[in-house]
């Protein structure tokens, strides 16, 4: 089977899209199928890369963006000839729309949407925008599909509503890597960065991710030598997070440490007390997934998939987004009762191996791929 991918970026960009597409395609390699990713010469720095490449057998064929205003609205329109099924990687972006009325008729369409369509937009300029797109563009996109793939249950929820045709619709979680399983060195990251104990978050510094209530839970803390650490690109939100943490008396208790490589990743992750994900909104939350695998419990709002995620109690602990007082009774419960965090840490990891683990989870775009190529002969 030949299997086109249109994602907005690919290698050498890797971010969580550009993640799942890369191991799909190894997946589909090893099967013994074709694969061909279609993107965009522009990397999201704005650098610009090959118009042909290859990663191992993976084709790559990159495309000059015809207009290019912010990673949704960049549209590069892909040759796509010969294909068995194309999939498309984003929902509301614009190149994947573009694909979708293209090649609609000829070969059949997989949509994985990713970011989570149920997600609250988090201001009244993208409420309109949403509030446009969705019914004119997204869900007449969505209806010419063969499969939609959403991540979470909310998603599948938020698309019943607007009535797809549920038979179409599939539930496939981001899965994991067998190396996200591969014991972190907590000793070695502790030394190298001088940390005690700390909390830990892993992701991008954006406003959404709500890193302020991080910062007044941890401020609320009694337990004055534990730190608060932030893994992840600053995406706007550093500056304002410096000073909050400043006129709280937080300087010396958190560490920003930008991007980390994977391997200090595990190494943090397996050092933590906790992870805590207090975002606004979460498809997912691969990262507590990651927690997870290396045996850590997490304390999370209760958003989006999270709550189909998180067993509340059982391998982590939720609370109502922007309650940053339970936020901190939370943090402090599982540091004052190391046996609970380790009991919820060892609950979680079970659960990533038994469900989350990329093989698993990649057989099943192999069969939708199969039905959906069969139903069109």
């Amino acid at each position: 089977m030949r299997v086109h991918h249109v994602a907005p970026h690919f290698y050498p960009d890797m971010g969580g899209v550009e993640t799942q597409v890369l191991r799909l395609a190894e997946f589909l390699l090893s099967r013994g199928h074709e694969v061909v990713v279609h993107t965009s010469r522009r990397s999201q720095g704005g650098q610009p890369l090959p118009q042909r490449d290859t990663l191992g057998a993976i084709e790559i064929r990159r495309y000059a963006p015809a207009f290019r205003l912010g990673y949704y609205t960049t549209l590069f329109r892909p040759h796509i000839e010969r294909a068995d099924i194309v999939h498309l990687h984003g929902y509301s972006h614009v190149a994947n729309d573009w694909t979708a009325r293209n090649v609609r008729g000829r070969t059949p369409i997989v949509f994985s949407l990713h970011h989570g369509v149920a997600q609250p937009p988090p201001n009244l300029i993208t409420r309109m925008k949403r509030a446009l797109y969705d019914p004119l563009v997204g869900m007449r996109i969505l209806r010419t599909v063969q499969a939609i793939v959403a991540a979470s249950e909310v998603d599948r929820a938020w698309l019943d509503r607007r009535g797809l045709p549920r038979d179409r619709i599939h539930v496939i979680p981001t899965g994991l890597g067998e190396e996200t399983f591969a014991p972190g060195d907590a000793r070695r990251v502790r030394d190298r960065l001088e940390l005690g104990r700390y909390i830990l978050f892993v992701g991008r510094l954006h406003r959404e991710k709500s890193l302020d209530h991080l910062l007044r839970a941890g401020a609320a803390l009694r337990e004055r030598e534990v730190s608060v650490v932030l893994a992840g690109a600053d995406a706007g939100a550093r500056r304002g997070l410096e000073t909050l943490a400043a006129s709280l008396g937080l300087e010396d208790r958190i560490r920003f440490l930008g991007s980390v490589d994977e391997s200090t990743k595990r190494d943090l992750l397996a050092g933590c007390e906790c992870l805590a994900l207090p975002s606004f909104y979460e498809a997912q939350g691969i990262t507590i997934l990651e927690a997870w695998a290396q045996g850590r419990p997490v304390v999370a709002s209760r958003v989006g998939g999270i709550p189909y995620l998180v067993r509340d109690g059982t391998d982590g602990l939720l609370y109502r987004w922007g309650d940053t007082a339970t936020l901190a009774e939370h943090l402090k419960k599982l540091l004052r009762d190391r046996s609970l965090a380790d009991a919820m840490g060892r609950a979680g990891r079970e659960r990533a191996l038994a469900e989350f683990r990329w093989n698993r989870i990649a057989p099943r775009f192999e069969e939708i791929y199969q039905h959906v190529a069969a139903s069109q002969t």
